[in-house]
């Protein structure tokens, strides 16, 4: 009963060392915008103020939005810069509804026929489209340590024009409607600057694939066109990324 028994042993429990931030990211973003614009009277006169009164009550925002391809670089794991190439729809709509027709005339006897809105539309709706090519630089910032991380981000982006249109919608008492577009003939200015503003919430799926949803803000600080009114495009949307690590 009074031996004494010695023995050794070590613990087999490996710790994890702490997992290293991907530095190389590419993602595909999708961002479904409320799209609208503020007005501006270059030259002061009354006309123009006039104008851009008349227009404010009347016009609208449009939805547009903003998708492309994604570069993230990570310099630190709360730091990243990131750049791409996108596609963007901007623009701003006007409606108009309630119209009263005349009474049609029968130019073979005089008489006159009750229209009752069928000669025309009841509503109609021009949408003015401007269509981007977009070449964003933004710095990211990011915050946590598990699956879920608050982002932020702040940049710019570098707009170039690719084509300006206006879609025409014809909604008629019978149910039918009518659409067309045709290019604007006015001579839009071929670049425009956009600083953007986001914050939003990142989710690790798995070792290698994020989702980040940002909602974000833009706004463009260049005139449109040069004009006596001219407008400045501005939009919000929710900003959905997909990342994918590289290395």
């Amino acid at each position: 009963m009074m031996i004494s028994f010695t023995s050794f042993g070590q613990d087999t429990l490996k710790l994890k060392a702490p997992q290293e931030f991907k530095r190389f990211l590419i993602g595909i973003n999708i961002s479904p915008d409320y799209s609208y614009r503020t007005l501006e009277s270059t030259d002061g006169s009354s006309i123009s103020n006039t104008i851009i009164d008349l227009r404010n009550k009347s016009e609208e925002y449009k939805i547009g939005y903003t998708a492309g391809l994604n570069f993230c670089y990570n310099i630190s794991k709360n730091f990243g810069i990131e750049s791409g190439v996108q596609y963007s729809n901007k623009g701003f709509a006007l409606s108009a509804s309630n119209f009263t027709y005349a009474e049609m005339i029968d130019p073979r006897y005089g008489f006159t026929y009750p229209t009752n809105g069928t000669i025309g539309p009841k509503k109609v709706k021009f949408i003015d489209n401007y269509h981007y090519l977009d070449v964003p630089v933004r710095a990211i910032f990011s915050f946590g340590e598990k699956r879920i991380h608050f982002v932020a981000s702040i940049g710019v982006t570098t707009n170039i024009l690719l084509n300006a249109t206006q879609t025409n919608v014809f909604d008629y008492e019978n149910g039918d409607t009518k659409r067309n577009t045709v290019d604007q003939p006015n001579d839009y200015n071929p670049i425009n600057l956009t600083p953007t503003i986001s914050v939003g919430m990142d989710y690790k799926i798995s070792d290698k694939i994020n989702l980040r949803i940002e909602p974000t803000f833009r706004y463009g600080i260049l005139k449109i066109i040069d004009a006596p009114v001219t407008a400045y495009l501005w939009n919000g949307g929710l900003n959905i990324t997909g990342y994918y690590a590289i290395k």
